[in-house]
């Protein structure tokens, strides 16, 4: 009979209780904490057995555990080599921002710039959703209708290439959006700063919303190099 208890972190302890969670999205939090503090590093081999020994559960909940970290991003499944740690890291994270900087805010002014009324009350729904989610205090749900915000938004952009390579760099990103998800109180202040989007938006400004949506861009860049390169 294998212990159900997770070694967590005392402010987890304290403020999440496990109890009412499934077992493997406990297993994958755990988990996703050890990658993000770099016990785990990039490119670490991810075996069931040692796993479910340090959690202290069962190889079944590893396993589903690293299908939802697979789905995140930050666990990689490799053909008959198995699960191992994503290529997480500060490097890594500049260029893909930086790339994201280049592409990114442009495409957001040449949607915002065509929009008709119909799909700004489409964003202006998407909009009381992540309200909803940080009202919940519900990161997930935040990052998904935070996802689904910009994913539409750049969906009426005019020039596909530009789209596609936007989409080109979200598929690399989604990594970092799982650490964001874990960060205390980012979903209040991304919230706050995403409202100087959506007027952009509201307003059919596309110059506005170019800066805005260049200042999430940049404190996002800032959030996940703090977290993986903390203050000594």
């Amino acid at each position: 009979m294998f212990d159900q208890t997770l070694p967590l972190a005392p402010s987890q302890m304290s403020t999440h209780p496990v109890d009412h969670k499934l077992l493997s999205r406990t297993v994958a939090d755990w988990l996703a904490d050890r990658i993000i503090s770099g016990e785990e590093p990039p490119g670490a081999r991810l075996t069931e057995t040692k796993l479910a020994e340090q959690a202290g559960v069962s190889r079944s909940p590893v396993r589903e555990a690293l299908r939802l970290l697979a789905r995140e991003g930050l666990v990689e499944l490799v053909p008959r080599i198995g699960a191992q740690v994503a290529l997480l890291g500060s490097d890594d994270v500049r260029e893909l921002y930086a790339c994201r900087m280049l592409l990114e805010p442009h495409c957001t002014c040449l949607a915002v710039e065509v929009l008709e009324e119909p799909e700004v009350g489409e964003l202006d729904c998407l909009r009381a959703a992540m309200e909803s989610a940080v009202a919940d205090r519900d990161p997930q749900r935040f990052l998904t209708e935070n996802i689904a915000y910009f994913h539409t938004l750049l969906s009426y952009c005019p020039n596909e290439t530009l789209r596609e390579l936007v989409e080109l760099t979200w598929n690399k990103a989604v990594r970092y959006w799982s650490v964001f998800a874990r960060l205390p109180h980012y979903g209040r202040g991304s919230l706050v700063q995403h409202g100087i989007l959506h007027d952009a938006v509201r307003a059919r400004d596309g110059a506005a919303a170019e800066t805005a949506d260049r200042n999430i861009l940049e404190r996002a860049l800032r959030e996940v190099l703090a977290t993986f390169e903390p203050a000594k």
